[in-house]
């Protein structure tokens, strides 16, 4: 009789167990409550991640009636997973692409116009963000998102090493160049074989991440990359190749700085190990360099190398799905609003705001090197807005390599590499054309 009794009071645990952990889980989830539950998906593993998580949990905290759920993925993987759930109609609510991958996924069909929402009660005023940065997704007078930042590239810059060698202001302060003939004149100073064995210990620069480095000084040149209708590459313009043939230099005629990817001084990490005066490198870097406390790092402008001030930039963006309505959208639209109002807290972690009342603001004036990197606000550049820039940029990439190491000619790599990029836009429009005849 004890055993039967036992028997039907574990039953009963048991059910009672199951029923809680089910209504714990309706409960999480927001199933059968008024608690909306958005979905959020980013790529900020590193530190901007963390920056991102106690954003979301502050606008859980002031928003009771709503849950975001924030997942983190890696780069490499990310935007093949987005697509896959676009295809799959299992889009996220919340979701960040940057502005250079917009047009890959408004020709995909899976972003939601937000010029509603913008223009609301609940909006956004339009000529609070910099026109640069807006125009970077808007088309067809549809906008695709909600702009969070900008993170350009600019100048690092080592002060005690720039003082050392004599480039200080009136006042004895480090003074960066701002044009060629400064800048390489603070390279040559701060290239040393400091211990006389016949190699280069100090340099004075670095590459790093060449992509954005190159097409910085291309732009600086007068460089384009493409025709006005982008049915041609011309990515092998005597402009471009000036200024490939000067980065080539740097590391072949003048040796100012390590030939990228070689171990010499490791390029990024020599910089941080006070052995390089001056990096271009992107305002994202700046919670890493933040950890050094045994070197003076400021932040400057890229200097005019070429005939016109230019630096690359990017932004992250944040996008709707177009899979939401009604209470889902409002919640989903009112964490944009929430994130972009309080990107200030963003900028703090290493990027430049882009609305310009924050920009304006008595908070973000006190970060020294945000400011330093806004201040390029005016002339930055996004990469082109065309569906192969994949190719174009792999094709670039390829060519700046075969340049640096000395292999190939800038020009000679320039021609090898319009031409594959202009296969590609042939096969492209192609395509495009044989699906319309289908159609």
């Amino acid at each position: 009789m004890m055993g039967k009794v036992k028997n039907i009071l574990l039953t009963l645990f048991a059910v009672i167990l199951v029923f809680g952990v089910l209504f714990s889980y309706r409960q999480t989830a927001g199933v059968g409550t008024n608690i909306i539950t958005i979905r959020y998906w980013n790529l900020f593993t590193g530190p901007d991640g963390r920056t991102m998580l106690e954003l979301v949990k502050r606008f859980n905290r002031e928003n009771p009636d709503v849950s975001v759920r924030m997942q983190r993925m890696k780069l490499m993987t990310y935007y093949n997973k987005l697509f896959v759930a676009g295809l799959g109609n299992r889009m996220p609510d919340v979701f960040v692409i940057h502005a250079s991958a917009v047009e890959r996924f408004v020709h995909a069909g899976i972003l939601r116009p937000v010029n509603t929402m913008l223009n609301s009660e609940n909006g956004i005023p339009l000529d609070d963000f910099s026109d640069r940065v807006i125009d970077a997704v808007i088309r067809d007078d549809q906008i695709f998102g909600v702009p969070l930042d900008t993170h350009m590239l600019g100048m690092y810059y080592n002060e005690q090493l720039l003082k050392e060698s004599g480039f200080v202001d009136s006042e004895g302060n480090a003074r960066p160049p701002k044009t060629r003939e400064e800048f390489m004149a603070v390279l040559a100073k701060n290239t040393k074989d400091v211990d006389g064995d016949g190699r280069c210990d100090n340099w004075g620069f670095t590459f790093t991440w060449l992509r954005t480095n190159i097409v910085s000084l291309m732009w600086q040149f007068g460089g384009r990359f493409f025709n006005d209708d982008f049915t041609e590459c011309t990515l092998n313009s005597p402009e471009n190749v000036a200024a490939l043939e000067f980065c080539a230099d740097i590391v072949n005629k003048y040796q100012y700085s390590p030939l990228p990817g070689t171990g010499q001084s490791e390029g990024w990490i020599g910089f941080r190990q006070g052995r390089i005066a001056i990096a271009f490198e992107g305002i994202y870097m700046l919670p890493e360099l933040e950890k050094l406390e045994t070197l003076d790092i400021s932040a400057a402008p890229l200097p005019v190398i070429g005939n016109k001030p230019a630096t690359w930039a990017d932004s992250h963006v944040l996008c709707l799905s177009q899979e939401i309505e009604g209470k889902r959208l409002e919640a989903a639209w009112r964490f944009v609003k929430f994130i972009s109002d309080n990107s200030l807290d963003w900028a703090a972690g290493g990027q430049v705001p882009v609305r310009k009342s924050l920009l304006n603001s008595e908070r973000f004036s006190s970060m020294a090197i945000q400011n330093a990197f806004a201040r390029q606000l005016p002339y930055i550049q996004y990469m082109p807005r065309v569906p192969f820039i994949g190719e174009f940029c792999g094709e670039l990439d390829i060519a700046t390599e075969k340049t640096l190491r000395g292999s190939m000619s800038a020009q000679e790599a320039l021609d090898i590499a319009t031409k594959r990029v202009n296969k590609a836009i042939k096969r492209y429009h192609c395509e495009n054309k044989q699906d319309a005849d289908e159609k």
